[in-house]
């Protein structure tokens, strides 16, 4: 991961993290531009988890097991012979 400097938009070291939450998804960067010569600014940063775009696949596999439980067994049983339930 690249961080840039708000001033001169060099790239910056991350010197290091404050994480915000319990989950770590949310976190304060403390960087150090690497501009030292014409900048030198240091500053903090906040870095946090958005949304997945494909998610884990533990998270699927869990998710399509708990969708599965839901079914009678009638239901399973037509859904693994790709049938329409009925």
């Amino acid at each position: 991961m690249t961080v840039y400097c708000p001033n001169c938009q060099s790239k910056a070291r991350i010197t290091s993290r404050n994480n915000l939450n319990d989950e770590k998804t949310v976190a304060d960067l403390y960087c150090q531009c690497l501009n030292t010569k014409a900048c030198g600014a240091t500053f903090v940063t906040t870095l946090g988890f958005k949304h997945y775009i494909n998610p884990p696949a533990t998270s699927t596999v869990q998710l399509a097991a708990n969708l599965l439980n839901t079914l009678t067994k009638a239901e399973r049983a037509a859904l693994l012979q790709g049938m329409p339930p009925g």
